[in-house]
């Protein structure tokens, strides 16, 4: 179902509104994956103040992710579950709503996986929403 098409019921504000959000997040993706090339275990957060200070910083991008999805998710109901159904975007809500609520039992190995595994598989997703938002509006 192509949720963007002409007829869509999203109007272009929608659109224009997602596709910056789309864009913004594609970059904290990169950001994410840039800062952390030298984290080779959750243990590298624990070895110094400034691995403490990536992780707060990973945690704080985390969560902008899991917002600008959820916001995503209001301004273009159903666009991302329909279009790209094998990421588990109510997961990467969950993430944000667990970081911004419970940071203090923020757990480094979680925050590890989620860089090492999680983003590389979500960034040409992210490309591939840009695309088809931008060609719709």
């Amino acid at each position: 179902m192509k949720y963007l098409a002409m007829a869509s019921p999203y109007s272009d504000s929608a659109k224009r509104h997602a596709l910056q959000t789309l864009l913004s997040i594609e970059e904290t993706l990169q950001q994410l994956l840039e800062w952390n090339k030298g984290i080779l275990t959750p243990d590298d957060f624990a070895c110094s103040q400034a691995g403490m200070q990536l992780l707060a910083a990973d945690a704080m991008l985390i969560s902008a992710i899991g917002e600008g999805i959820n916001n995503i998710n209001s301004k273009l109901s159903g666009f991302l579950n329909e279009e790209f159904p094998q990421i588990p975007w109510r997961e990467i809500v969950g993430m944000r709503n667990h970081i911004v609520h419970g940071y203090f039992d923020l757990n480094p190995d979680i925050v590890f996986e989620v860089i090492k595994t999680d983003i590389p598989t979500l960034v040409p997703i992210i490309q591939s929403a840009i695309i088809k938002v931008k060609e719709f509006l």
